[in-house]
């Protein structure tokens, strides 16, 4: 057995046995051994006369993004990204959202090395939703999120993955910022750091990128983009404030229901406002689903705490590697 595989093996078991179900842990390792599995580097994919155009262009943008990753954002783009897989459906995992029912303290789960995470994700659509079914029956709101691309942080080179690899440029180059930072700073336990970081370096990075390839017409809407996605989380935000407030109160559980569908209708027509004022289909899931807790607080970790990080960068005159080591000595809050 190469010695390589030996030690991946021997880890795996490690993690097994420390982790909280053998059969979650069991299918977690499956999954990615099945994308490492089908793993090929960027150039023999490129090379393949069998690839299409469309795919050699993409791999040849992935490979230009790592490297602008590396030399301008201070992320370690030379280490992710080099390979090519295509796992065969159109969404890597599937990540559960879970909170009481009048409560907006999310669900957690200890994971092996990585500690506390405020979701829980399965590489079976099947099993998200059985799991889902179980949390709903014990009283939760449950949100489940289909994902395309996940970091490793840093113990494996993560591939470019058929689940993302054909999202328009921004998106793609969004998502291989956002999951290049994980590998560069990860704070065990911390969902609501890890992800608002990611975040606010994907968006610098991309308008970083877009002026160096001088795509100055993209960089006006990509900007357009973000005025309306804080408009979006603007909604959100009210919405958790005014549930926070009817969740502390002491009113019965009937009358508590009853007005927190009142506040979930309302996001929804604000959602329906803003799709009127922006047009075309942004919002279009957000108006017709029935939003609970799970969705607020899939929301709120991926955006509550970008402002002190968008702050923080500003403070540093856009020098990411001194902002990098300011984020590193950043206490967690009390």
């Amino acid at each position: 057995m190469p010695i390589a595989r030996y030690l991946l093996l021997t880890g795996i078991s490690v993690i097994l046995v420390s982790c909280q179900t053998i059969d979650y842990c069991h299918q977690a390792v499956v999954g990615h051994l099945e994308i490492l599995s089908k793993c090929r580097s960027n150039a023999s994919v490129i090379s393949d006369p069998a690839s299409s155009p469309a795919l050699r262009r993409q791999l040849e943008l992935a490979n230009r993004l790592r490297h602008f990753a590396s030399d301008r954002l201070s992320l370690p783009g030379e280490s992710s990204y080099g390979k090519y897989a295509d796992i065969g459906r159109d969404h890597l995992v599937w990540v559960i959202y879970a909170a009481p029912e009048f409560s907006l303290k999310p669900k957690s789960w200890f994971y092996p090395v990585i500690g506390k995470m405020d979701y829980r994700g399965y590489f079976r659509e099947d099993d998200s939703r059985a799991f889902a079914s179980q949390l709903e029956a014990e009283g939760n709101d449950v949100f489940i999120g289909d994902v395309d691309a996940y970091s490793t942080l840093g113990w494996f080179h993560d591939p470019i993955l058929n689940t993302f690899v054909n999202y328009p440029d921004i998106d793609l180059a969004e998502t291989i910022f956002h999951e290049l930072t994980h590998r560069k700073i990860f704070r065990s336990g911390d969902t609501d750091f890890n992800e608002s970081l990611a975040n606010t370096v994907a968006e610098e990075g991309v308008k970083r990128w877009l002026e160096n390839e001088g795509r100055h017409k993209e960089l006006k809407i990509y900007q357009q983009r973000l005025l309306h996605r804080r408009e979006f989380f603007r909604e959100i935000e009210n919405a958790r404030t005014r549930l926070e407030i009817l969740y502390a109160s002491d009113i019965a559980a009937p009358s508590m229901r009853l007005k927190k569908t009142e506040i979930m209708l309302t996001l929804r027509e604000q959602f329906r406002e803003l799709h009127q004022r922006w047009g075309g289909r942004g919002l279009d899931s957000w108006m017709k689903r029935n939003i609970n807790n799970g969705h607020i607080i899939s929301l709120k970790i991926y955006a509550d705490q970008m402002p002190v990080f968008q702050e923080l960068l500003q403070n540093c005159d856009g020098n990411l590697d001194l902002f990098f080591k300011k984020v590193k000595k950043l206490k967690r809050p009390n």
